[in-house]
């Protein structure tokens, strides 16, 4: 159906009003919705550029912050990266860390590193 100028201004002001406002509406949600993507608000409410994805190059200094030496090349697996390393203590380990945003979200021991220990009191 097409409207003319005649139909529109047929139509009762109320109605006009209805449509305009959703209209508006509509346009302000769509907005927001594409501006939300772009930028995070951080506590005070200040907009803050999103962070970009952290390189592989990136992981074996911030696992070497939390105590873990990488011994293997790292990996990128989706979106995060794996890799083997040693804990302060020499155990081998197993450790996945997430790509966006650095945090350590897996951890396992593979194998333990260190000389066996010797039984206390042993000549």
């Amino acid at each position: 159906m097409r409207l003319s100028s005649t139909t529109l201004a047929s139509r009762s002001p109320a109605v006009l009003g209805i449509v305009a406002a959703s209209a508006t509406i509509a346009l302000a949600v769509a907005l927001l919705a594409c501006a939300g993507g772009l930028a995070r608000a951080d506590e005070a409410g200040r907009r803050r550029p999103v962070p970009q994805e952290m390189s592989a190059a990136d992981v074996p200094a911030r696992l070497s912050q939390r105590g873990y030496a990488v011994t293997d090349p790292v990996v990128r697996r989706g979106s995060t990266y794996l890799t083997h390393g040693t804990d302060r203590f020499g155990q081998r380990l197993r450790l996945v860390m997430d790509a966006r945003n650095g945090e350590l979200i897996g951890l396992r021991v593979v194998g333990n590193g260190r000389a066996p220990r010797e039984p206390h009191g042993a000549p």
